[in-house]
């Protein structure tokens, strides 16, 4: 890769963390090719569950996901199910194709031999531009409920 194309991509992310802001969404966190952009849980926590890779060109993705404590007779597979019966039929009309699927154990942060839970997650993930259609993606997404619930 050459400088002048990281140069590119920097620049990239640049007009894209600029019209993020100018649409008045928050900047969680920016990485060399990734916006995380923030997702206000209570006014003094934020997350991010959305973000803008930029390469080619930019993609917007969300993982959204069901978490066994909600569930606990559910196998695996059946959580997953929830997750895209509930978020994939939209994100896919939409033109998100699913990118990845995790299962992660949520370990209490003082004992690291205990699971406190078990969350089923699935990554959707959609190419877009202009930035204009990428500010609108990112709304889309934000919007999403992404934990799923009953």
């Amino acid at each position: 890769m050459t400088t002048e194309r990281g140069q590119s991509r920097a620049a990239d992310v640049g007009s894209l963390e600029k019209a993020l802001v100018d649409a008045g969404l928050e900047i969680y966190r920016t990485e060399q090719n990734e916006v995380q952009v923030a997702e206000r849980i209570r006014l003094h926590i934020m997350d991010s569950g959305v973000r803008v890779l930029v390469a080619e060109h930019f993609t917007v993705q969300f993982t959204a996901r069901s978490q066994r404590s909600d569930f606990p007779n559910d196998a695996a597979d059946d959580l997953f199910a929830r997750v895209r019966s509930k978020v994939g039929e939209g994100a896919g009309q939409r033109g998100y194709i699913e990118k990845a699927h995790a299962t992660v154990e949520v370990k209490d942060p003082v004992d690291d031999n205990k699971v406190l839970d078990v969350w089923h997650e699935i990554t959707y993930a959609k190419a877009t531009s202009p930035l204009s259609a990428v500010v609108e993606e990112v709304r889309w997404a934000l919007d999403v409920d992404k934990y799923v619930v009953g």
